[in-house]
Parts: structure tokens; C-alpha cells; sequence
């Protein structure tokens, strides 16, 4: 068995001590760090996008993204940082399973400017911004590193952590999880690896009822009437995704640098949302707040990650149907997830 060193309270030891058993029962497989797609390149367009210009800005003032009657459109700036963040996650990860230095050089170019140039986070939404979308830039980096190292990006990535939102138990919080996992790995902080392993048990215990079900995301509207409205619960399906899919690539991110916790009772919590989150988008109807235009049920391709820990028969003929929407994390491509059965 693997030795263990206690490090801080007795419950983080504990923890530790119970990843270190589980470590010994099953190997561990590295979906992302040994990403493998015989079609990424090809897919997503990967050469056209070599070509693709971006903007940099020295400070975010995000607003609101929602109004009184839907969605506002994002300013230039924080639609630049969103660009960005996710064309380098593609072009890292194109780096990844082909090997192309073109790539590497690219999306080390695009997270260095962003690096030298952002100096002002403004309001709470470009604070949530940054937890949305920092994870894509902390991928990117970890894809490319060991060829394409940036001590630049590092003292970046390390001072934007103090915008994480870990208290949030809500999508935010989830997302914030992933932003400090894939920030200590960034970094080589594995203090903070270690409170994120804790972070991830406790925001899946506190936002997942018994029932599978986050009621604070079901309750979704598309309007700045978050949670309520003529349209409440439109966006319900949609914002569980929202949630679910930084939680589950954390979870993965975690397994993969030693920390396994998919056997947990967090683990078991966040399964139990996998299969009820599935039930709705194989019979949207079954949905607590269905109506004939809910958005964005398709945006399941963490289905395929899920499926590789625990076996629902509702997600598996959910990842059947195909067609997954807003798979920024390309999971839908990768050729060891789409194997699993």
C-alpha cells in the first residue's frame, strides 16, 4: 500500500489516508493527461483555428448576464477572455494527442498575452468569469507544460486564485472547485490539491439532495428573475449540467494526481445526480419544471466520464442518443471514453 504523510487536520489526514486505500484497489485511468482522438484534429477544426486572431484586455468589468428579458450580450472584453480561454484548451489538447508543436506555440502565445495584460478583475461577474473560464486556461497549460513551460503563466494562474468562490454551493462552486484543482496543478501546490480534494466531497454533499436532484439549479430561469418568473425552470436542465460537468472533471482531474474519490459517499451523491440528470433528458417531461422549450438538454458529455465510474442504464442510453452540445472539454472525442460500455 502506497504510504501515507498526515497533512494538517485530522480530517484531511483521514481523507488522505482513505484515497491512498482506494488507490490500491483500481487503477487508475488518465483520461485526460493520455487524451486519445483519432479525429480532435479534423473535428474541431483545429488548423483553421491556428489562424484565429484575439484581443487581450487589461481589465474585466463583466455585467450581469442576464436581464429583465433574457440573456445580454457579453462585452468585448469578457468575450475575448472567453475565446481565449477555451481556442487554448483546443489547440493544447491538439497538441496532446498529435503531438504538433504549431499548436503548443499558439495557445502558450494566447495564455502568455493574457498573462502580461490582465491586471483588474472588476465586478462580482468578471469574478465569476475567471471561475468559469480559468480551468480552460489552467488545462491548456497542464497539456502543454512539459514541452512549453511559462513561468509567466504560473505567477498568473497562482494570483487570480484569490478570485475562487469556493463558499458558493451552487454552479459557481462548482466550477470554483475545478478552478482550484486545476490550479494547484498549475502551480505544484499540493496543500491546495489536498483542500480541494475536501472542497469537492463537501460541495457535492451540500448542493445534491438525497434525491440526486441540485434544487438550486432546477430552478432556473433565462432572465435576471434567476429563480423565478414565467420562465422558471427553463434553464433548470441546462444550469445541472452547468454544475455537474466542472464537478465531474475535477473529480477526474483529482483521480489522476492521487486522489481518487470517486468511491466516496460524495462520489456516490454526485452518481446518484448522473442517473436522475439522465431520467430528465431521456424523458424531459419527468422534468419537476418541464415545459415545451427547456434549453439545453443535450449538454450531457460528461455523461461519458461518469459512465466509466458508474453504470446507469438512463445515462448510458442518454450517451447512446449522441448529438452532446457544449462539450467544450471535447470529451465527446475522446476515443477511450467513447469505448467504455
Amino acid at each position: 500500500m502506497k504510504k501515507c504523510t498526515p497533512l494538517g487536520s485530522t480530517m484531511k489526514t483521514t481523507i488522505l489516508l482513505g484515497l491512498c486505500f482506494l488507490n490500491t484497489l483500481q487503477a487508475t485511468q488518465y483520461f485526460f493527461r493520455d487524451f486519445y482522438s483519432s479525429d480532435l484534429e479534423r473535428a474541431i477544426r483545429l488548423p483553421k483555428k491556428l489562424k484565429k486572431e484575439i484581443q487581450t484586455c487589461t481589465q474585466l468589468n463583466t455585467l450581469p448576464h442576464y436581464t429583465e428579458t433574457g440573456e445580454r450580450k457579453a462585452d468585448p472584453c469578457s468575450a475575448a477572455f472567453k475565446r481565449s480561454a477555451t481556442l487554448a484548451y483546443d489547440l493544447a489538447l491538439g497538441f496532446l494527442v498529435s503531438g504538433k508543436k504549431e499548436y503548443a506555440k499558439r495557445a502558450q502565445e494566447i495564455l502568455n498575452k493574457w498573462a502580461q495584460s490582465l491586471k483588474v478583475v472588476g465586478s462580482k461577474e468578471a469574478k465569476n468569469l475567471i471561475n468559469f473560464y480559468m480551468p480552460y486556461m489552467n488545462m491548456a497549460y497542464l497539456f502543454i507544460r512539459s514541452k512549453f513551460p511559462s513561468p509567466p503563466f504560473e505567477r498568473f494562474s497562482r494570483g487570480v486564485l484569490a478570485y475562487a468562490r469556493y463558499h458558493k454551493d451552487n454552479n459557481i462552486g462548482a466550477w470554483s472547485v475545478l478552478f482550484g484543482v486545476s490550479g494547484a496543478l498549475v502551480i505544484h501546490d499540493r496543500a491546495l490539491l489536498l483542500e480541494m480534494a475536501r472542497l469537492w466531497q463537501k460541495w457535492i454533499l451540500n448542493a445534491i439532495d438525497e434525491n440526486g436532484v441540485m434544487q438550486k439549479e432546477i430552478v432556473r430561469s433565462n432572465t435576471a428573475n434567476y429563480n423565478g418568473g414565467p420562465t422558471k425552470g427553463i434553464k433548470g436542465i441546462a444550469y445541472t449540467h452547468f454544475a455537474l460537468t466542472p464537478i465531474s472533471v475535477a473529480g477526474q482531474l483529482l483521480a489522476e494526481n492521487g486522489f481518487d474519490l470517486w468511491h466516496t459517499k460524495a462520489g456516490q451523491k454526485l452518481f446518484k445526480a448522473y442517473n436522475k440528470t439522465a431520467e430528465w433528458v431521456l424523458n424531459p417531461t419527468t422534468f419537476p419544471y418541464y415545459q415545451p422549450n427547456l434549453m439545453g438538454i443535450h449538454h450531457n458529455a460528461y455523461f461519458l466520464l461518469l459512465n466509466q465510474y458508474f453504470k446507469s442504464t438512463a445515462g448510458q442510453q442518454a450517451i447512446e442518443q449522441d448529438g452532446f452540445k457544449g462539450d467544450r472539454f471535447r470529451l465527446q472525442f475522446n476515443d477511450a471514453l467513447k469505448a467504455i460500455k
